[in-house]
């Protein structure tokens, strides 16, 4: 492993040993933020530095601009065929008292003594 993958786990330990250091030495609160701000400053020039040194490519040769290939379609973008309306019927109308209702028996009581 190494590159960007090294100097972040190396730029990681650095700040995380600095701030149990800190705790250790039973700094003040107040002086542990700004000791870890002041590594984080270091760390976010030492990443600054490390772009800056990234390989930059050249861009593009300006000449004839390529010809765009159609776009193709995305399946979430494909062309769907119409639904077809759903046909929504009316609600049945409220039947009548005694129609379509059963008038139903009432249960028979159990003897006081037989409840199980």
């Amino acid at each position: 492993m190494g590159g960007p993958g090294l100097r972040f786990l190396l730029e990681a330990a650095f700040l995380i040993v600095l701030a149990v250091a800190a705790g250790l030495a039973e700094l003040s609160t107040t002086t542990i933020v700004l000791v870890m701000g002041a590594a984080w400053l270091l760390v976010a020039a030492i990443e600054w530095l490390a772009w800056r040194e990234s390989p930059v490519f050249a861009s593009a040769v300006r000449g004839e601009p390529k010809p765009q290939a159609a776009p193709r379609r995305r399946f979430w973008r494909r062309q769907r065929k119409e639904a077809e309306p759903v046909s929504v019927s009316p609600p049945p109308e409220a039947a009548e008292p005694g129609e379509d209702t059963q008038d139903l028996e009432a249960p028979a009581e159990e003897p006081a003594g037989e409840r199980t």
